[in-house]
């Protein structure tokens, strides 16, 4: 195979693994939009081959600035096309995914261009000591250089696009027109300085012939591969400090919602305990009262009708005192007041606390203890509305339960769900299925925050169709 025959096969694998790599990149981000999968991986591969063939045969080899500008425009609403054939659901991100492959793919290019002059010295101290080898060296040598020229361009390639592949987790993020800008800055520059490389690459000699640059500043060897990394690797350090700042402002609503709750916590106990004051005391009074009249109220005819009154009133009475005794005052008022309010649309729902019991001696502060409590139900009956939504003849349950080992005390709290859980790599806990703009995934990390504060640990897990979230807290 001549050399001429071997850089065209290289250059058209080349072409198949950069569509093979720009179908991954694509495939992370959006769903594809056919139903079989290879036909959708194939098509943007075979796409993209015959695109770059087509765009080879027709533009011309030039590196004025009208023909490379007029490469780069073609081939940005060319993979804007080819997004929008094969996947649904394309957004602002498939500006930055487009801009970012190309920028990666003219980096790899140049920098794959220019390693043979970086490999000229090695290459000549070699020629030196087998000069005697004639022609066949020299074969072997352009041949070899070659391969490992496109070789380290598919390298690059692919190593870049896998970083921002694993780094942006937050893929399905409702990014903003600003969002946009702060990531494109770094693919915009780093595609400038392509530009400029490709213009002053080579120019004509004052013969006619053409000069290369490295050829009349040997020192830019050693300068240009530098740039170029520097160019690429603000790319992927602007995605990881994006990334970074998506996590930074979650921690800071969470943050401010933990807050919030709380200081609404300590005001509500204060409350309950003020009411609950009030309402022992008439209930203690009332029943005397009730009491007294029902001993003195003659039974004679005419009166039976008084008698079976007050009989209601009694248990009518009773019916206020509350319906969870866990041990803990506070746990109680939440039990009741969250029962009472999801039974008015799920009536048929199983809230079971004969396992839930409290110490005598509990150091928890009622408002972190009803964060937690709190937080947990709020999860356990999303979760149950969510399923009865799906399958309104489905049974379903929440069920409270805590023991206290040594100075270790634990709670668990299990709940029926539709077994579909969001997972994304950047979160310990499963995502809520909220609408945009809601906070997500922030009950379980206030949940954390606030068991944290006395040496505890939160872990969860699935068994079928059951929900079940562990917290063990050190109780001192």
């Amino acid at each position: 195979m001549n050399h001429f025959n071997l850089l065209m096969v290289l250059q058209t694998l080349v072409d198949f693994f950069e569509g093979y790599f720009l179908q991954q990149f694509y495939g992370d981000f959006f769903a594809e939009r056919f139903r079989r999968k290879s036909w959708n991986q194939m098509g943007v591969v075979i796409a993209y081959v015959m695109f770059q063939y087509i765009k080879k045969l027709f533009l011309p080899t030039d590196y004025r600035m009208f023909y490379i500008t007029e490469n780069l425009i073609l081939t940005f609403f060319f993979l804007l096309f080819l997004g929008l054939c094969f996947y649904k659901n394309i957004g602002l991100i498939s500006i930055f995914l487009v801009v970012s492959f190309m920028s990666i793919q003219e980096t790899s290019r140049i920098s794959a261009l220019i390693f043979p002059y970086i490999a000229d010295l090695p290459a000549n101290m070699v020629w030196q000591h087998m000069e005697s080898h004639g022609i066949l060296f020299i074969a072997l040598i352009v041949n070899g250089t070659w391969l490992l020229n496109y070789l380290i361009r598919i390298l690059i390639m692919y190593k870049s696009l896998k970083s921002i592949r694993e780094h942006f987790h937050e893929k399905h993020f409702s990014i903003h027109s600003v969002e946009v800008q702060f990531l494109l800055i770094p693919g915009l520059t780093s595609l400038c300085i392509s530009i400029l490389l490709n213009l002053i690459m080579f120019r004509t000699s004052e013969r006619g012939g053409q000069e290369f640059l490295f050829d009349i500043y040997p020192v830019l060897r050693l300068f240009m591969p530098f740039m170029l990394a520097l160019s690429l690797l603000s790319i992927l350090y602007g995605v990881k400090l994006f990334q970074d700042m998506i996590l930074l402002n979650r921690e800071r609503s969470s943050r401010v919602v933990l807050e919030n709750q709380i200081k609404s916590m300590q005001e509500y106990i204060e409350e309950i305990r003020r009411v609950q004051s009030g309402i022992r005391g008439m209930k203690h009074d009332l029943k005397n009262t009730l009491a007294v009249i029902m001993q003195l109220t003659p039974k004679e005819r005419g009166t039976e009708e008084l008698c079976h009154y007050l009989a209601g009133f009694n248990e009518t009475m009773g019916s206020l005192e509350y319906r969870f005794h866990s041990g803990n005052t506070v746990v109680d008022a939440l039990l009741n007041m969250k029962y009472h309010e999801v039974t008015l649309t799920i009536p048929d729902l199983r809230l079971e606390t004969d396992g839930l019991l409290f110490p005598d001696t509990f150091a928890i502060q009622s408002y972190d203890l009803s964060i937690i409590v709190g937080n947990a139900l709020d999860n356990a009956v999303r979760a149950c509305k969510k399923l009865k939504e799906e399958k309104p003849e489905a049974k379903v349950y929440i069920k409270l339960s805590s023991f206290q080992k040594r100075k270790m005390f634990f709670l668990e709290v299990e709940n029926s769900f539709n077994g579909k859980l969001i997972l994304e790599k950047s979160q310990e806990f499963p995502v809520s299925d909220k609408e945009i703009g809601e906070s997500h995934g922030m009950g379980l990390a206030n949940i954390k925050y606030t068991v944290e504060k006395y040496y505890g640990a939160v872990e969860w897990e699935v068994k079928g169709m059951a929900f079940i979230l562990s917290v063990m807290i050190k109780n001192e």
